[in-house]
């Protein structure tokens, strides 16, 4: 009788066998399911920077209905190469006092998206992708002045005295056409581009420039998706194809070489393409003649 007990004790556990198996089949199930949660988080992601670019749109919405139909701009250039001006896309949000080159002329003032910051979506976590690999909400946002004594303290040495910079690429003026009111979100004209019209369209997008230096690599959602908002606040998902909504390495490589004119050519091309998007695919925009 007892060893009929001890036979049956011995076949109730697992054998290190097994136990082997058992370990293999957990394992290859979590290599499974893995990549599939993290395409789960990546997307939801990018549906929560889709809604922070509708939720900016419609506060440019705002903004124009209360300021004649313009939508907000940074200040005024200095001069062509004010790279803190109001003509220019940017991602920047607040300009500090001579911290880089951008805010060598315009100083302690808001630029870009935080004008609309400043005066009507008070939010700031919006002009924030939660697929920002570098200018994200934690790094960037106590730069930005919440009140206007904040902004008095720019010449003091606190953190306002430093750029401060989004995660999403705002057109203010640039590359509009001649036909265009100046900012008139009812009047942003059109283009023709090798005998294609096409309507000026995007306001906004997801920044993804892929430069050689911690300081002009900045990609959301890697590079491999961008949101674009319209001008009438809608928001469309594109896949980065070919890179045709970032710019490339090689534009920089350019700029590296003393090309500067590259990143101004390839940014008009990169918002031909987001304009072109609406209603049709960027990878279809017609190509711009490099300025010589």
């Amino acid at each position: 009788m007892d060893q009929i007990k001890k036979a049956r004790a011995r076949r109730s556990g697992f054998t290190l066998v097994e136990l082997l198996v058992v370990v293999s089949i957990i394992a290859l199930l979590i290599s499974i399911l893995l990549p599939s949660l993290k395409r789960a988080r990546e997307q939801s992601k990018l549906v929560v920077c889709k809604s922070n670019l509708h939720q900016i749109g419609m506060g440019i919405l705002l903004y124009a209905d209360d300021n004649r139909s313009l939508i907000p701009r940074g200040p005024l250039p200095a001069n062509p190469f004010d790279l803190g001006g109001n003509h220019l896309a940017t991602n920047q949000l607040w300009l500090g006092k001579g911290a880089s080159f951008a805010s060598a002329f315009s100083q302690c003032e808001f630029d870009g998206l935080g004008t609309l910051y400043q005066t009507t979506v008070r939010q700031l976590n919006l002009f924030f992708c939660p697929s920002d690999n570098s200018f994200n909400l934690k790094k960037e946002s106590p730069k930005v002045p919440k009140t206007r004594g904040d902004e008095l303290l720019c010449d003091a040495g606190t953190d306002f005295a430093d750029d401060a910079f989004g995660s999403y690429q705002y057109r203010q003026l640039d590359h509009l056409p001649d036909n265009a009111a100046t900012g008139n979100l009812d009047r942003l004209g059109f283009h023709t581009v090798d005998n294609v019209k096409v309507r000026v369209q995007a306001l906004a997008m997801d920044t993804n420039a892929l430069g050689l230096d911690e300081d002009s690599f900045h990609t959301n959602h890697k590079a491999e998706f961008s949101n674009i908002l319209f001008r009438d606040a809608s928001v469309n998902t594109y896949r980065n194809r070919n890179e045709v909504l970032a710019l490339s390495r090689d534009v920089f490589v350019q700029a590296g070489m003393g090309n500067i004119q590259a990143i101004f050519d390839a940014t008009d091309q990169l918002l031909i393409n987001a304009d072109y998007a609406y209603g049709s695919s960027p990878n279809d925009a017609p190509q711009l003649q490099p300025a010589r």
